[in-house]
């Protein structure tokens, strides 16, 4: 269980209650708080494991190739990490019992996240037209382009590689994305119960479940964007 009960609220018999006072239904680290550490712990290794990978496979290619990422990442950067701040405001407006506040921090939250989508977007649509160019070229790559000893020619292999690092970016970029959008969707929840005031400073369970998943999202990021930088 995650709620231990000291009192009930009249308003709302064997549930948490609505009134402020300190006789709040407590709510305690339980099955909740262990299950999504052990969902945040289980999606760091796949991510790790899966940039780790990456960059063992990145070495192995040829030093000229290269990609120019697109200059919005760095506002999608900006922007969840904005995001990070509204959900510890949130977070730190609930203990204080400040719902309302609290509703309107993650209303914001869940605007910057939506931004950071549609940023997204847009930086795959900046790559797009070279994905379909490297797409075509490997394509056409037939055994005419082969060396006698039977491997690709060195500008067949800068073909590849390239092809391969784009591909990575989508990879890394539109799996991110996706948990993204799986956050948004208990955050859209946890906002209408904090406005509907079922949240207190002794109880907010949804509250702590969806923080601790947003600074995962943030932080992946952070490691994803520079992975990034630093072999493109």
């Amino acid at each position: 269980m995650d709620t231990l009960t000291t009192d009930q609220s009249p308003d709302f018999p064997g549930r948490p209650g609505r009134s402020l006072g300190d006789s709040d239904p407590l709510h305690v680290a339980g099955a909740g708080t262990l299950g999504i550490s052990i969902l945040v712990g289980s999606l760091t290794i796949l991510f790790l494991s899966s940039l780790i990978a990456f960059v063992f496979y990145r070495s192995g290619f040829l030093k000229s190739i290269s990609i120019s990422l697109p200059d919005g990442l760095w506002l999608s950067t900006l922007i969840l990490l904005v995001s990070s701040v509204t959900m510890h405001l949130a977070k730190k407006n609930i203990t204080h019992d400040h719902d309302r506040t609290c509703s309107h921090w993650l209303t914001a939250t869940l605007a910057l996240g939506v931004a950071f989508l549609a940023m997204q977007v847009v930086n795959w649509l900046a790559l797009n037209g070279q994905l379909d160019q490297t797409q075509h070229a490997v394509s056409a790559i037939s055994w005419v382009g082969q060396s006698r000893l039977g491997g690709l020619s060195r500008a067949d292999a800068a073909v590849v590689e390239r092809h391969v690092l784009l591909v990575a970016f989508y990879m890394f970029t539109v799996l991110h994305a996706l948990h993204v959008i799986a956050g948004l969707i208990p955050l859209g929840v946890v906002n209408v119960k904090a406005y509907k005031g079922r949240y207190s400073r002794n109880y907010h369970p949804g509250i702590r479940y969806i923080n601790i998943y947003w600074h995962f999202l943030d932080a992946i990021w952070l490691v994803i964007f520079v992975t990034l930088l630093l072999t493109f």
